[in-house]
């Protein structure tokens, strides 16, 4: 009945894709307050941007390494039994770092190895859940199903930080990682429930000349490294959860629970996006539309560089969270739209390296340019990059600029040697 009125919730009449957004919407706000716990407690133990920067090496270095071969295994196996092999591992680690913290033994380098582990998990898991989905509903809802992927992604970062802060405010650094431990057995237990064949994918040649024809195929799309291109920009001169932190504590003098609110506001203008989204259906002009959000992104991080009061931040921070929700839901679906099944792991394995492992990175960048010029200055510089980038897209990215397709296509480049299917 509500699909009527709403046609974006489509996809969640289906059973399986139900089960895997529910699942999906409680372990990712564990994995948030997971993330803003480790991010705070990392800043307590060295109070240096730099070391906190860094601390987004370690979590970048196994995307850049595995993920497009978690991508190439993704188009190989079954994608549920992966699944519940790097959720299960998941629970481990979180058990092990809130272990570490209420026991008092904890050292900011056991963050660093922890968080390396953590992403080389992600390395094989993101790639595969973004490949899972579109194989749980109709092929004409897929638009609609990333819409709600990106909501349930900005609802569990809206409940995640503030959850966080209280947490730790509360009851103490160790309890959000136990948390986080129990939020996987959601995922897990949908995983278990979905009533879908076992299928695996059609190995046609070695994981070697598999992962080579995924390079080969997205470079010869004439969409994909443009896109790519577009969001490294955004990756690497954009908010992170270092940025935030360091304007959290240093220039708004506020506390952990301040933190929380200061993410949670970003989380909030992203969901105002997603449900706009949600309302509106199918956006046709979707190029357009993604590089327009991508402009308002830039002025936003302008004015947050240059913000000091704390209500006025989150104010600001709502509209960029609004901006990069929409830019990331068009990025996703345009991605989607462009790609085959057959390399649909690959594709989104690339798009992990540059949304989740150059974000991870930039934090370095972040810590030094923090150090150097100081968090309003970083801040400054990567709202002009952006900005810059952006507009040169605008203007040269003809096909980018115009792209408006609303159903899959199947008209793609042939790739020579390419991997198998899914």
């Amino acid at each position: 009945m509500l699909t009527r009125f709403v046609p974006g919730v489509a996809p969640l009449a289906h059973r399986n894709y139900a089960l895997y957004w529910t699942g999906q919407l409680v372990s990712m706000s564990g994995t948030w307050i997971e993330l803003t716990a480790t991010t705070w407690l990392l800043y307590q133990l060295t109070d240096s941007p730099l070391l906190l920067g860094l601390g987004g090496v370690f979590r970048a270095t196994p995307i850049f390494a595995f993920a497009l071969l978690g991508g190439t295994i993704a188009d190989r196996v079954e994608r549920r039994r992966l699944l519940l092999f790097t959720q299960s591992s998941s629970v481990v680690t979180s058990l092990v770092l809130g272990t570490l913290v209420l026991t008092g033994h904890i050292a900011f380098w056991h963050i660093y190895v922890i968080s390396f582990i953590n992403a080389t998990i992600a390395a094989f898991d993101a790639p595969s859940r973004q490949a899972l989905f579109p194989t749980l509903i109709p092929r004409g809802q897929l638009q609609n199903a990333v819409t709600l992927n990106s909501m349930l992604f900005q609802s569990s970062n809206l409940v995640g930080p503030a959850v966080a802060g209280i947490l730790i405010a509360r009851a103490g650094p160790a309890w959000p990682f136990f948390v986080n431990a129990a939020s996987y057995f959601a995922i897990i237990g949908g995983l278990l429930a979905m009533r879908i064949p076992r299928v695996t994918g059609v190995a046609r040649g070695s994981i070697r000349g598999e992962l080579v024809g995924g390079l080969r195929y997205v470079r010869a799309s004439t969409i994909l490294p443009l896109v790519l291109a577009i969001e490294a920009s955004l990756s690497v001169f954009g908010h992170n959860q270092a940025l935030i932190t360091i304007f959290a504590r240093d220039v708004l003098g506020s506390n952990a629970e301040g933190l929380g609110l200061l993410l949670s506001s970003i989380a909030f203008g992203a969901i105002v996006g997603m449900v706009m989204l949600v309302v509106v259906g199918d956006v046709r002009r979707k190029g357009a539309f993604m590089l327009a959000s991508g402009a308002l992104y830039a002025l936003t991080l302008l004015l947050f560089a240059w913000s000091r009061s704390f209500p006025l931040s989150m104010a600001i921070l709502a509209v960029l969270g609004f901006a990069d929700a929409t830019w990331g839901t068009m990025r996703s679906a345009i991605a989607q739209l462009a790609a085959e099944d057959a390399y649909r792991g690959r594709v989104m394995s690339f798009i992990l390296i540059v949304a989740r492992g150059l974000t991870n990175a930039s934090q370095l960048q972040t810590g030094v340019a923090t150090t150097l010029v100081g968090a309003p200055g970083a801040a400054t510089v990567g709202a002009l990059v952006i900005g810059g980038i952006i507009a040169g897209a605008a203007t040269r990215g003809r096909r980018l600029r115009n792209f408006a397709a609303t159903a899959p296509r199947h008209a793609v480049p042939q790739v020579a040697d390419a991997g198998g299917e899914s």
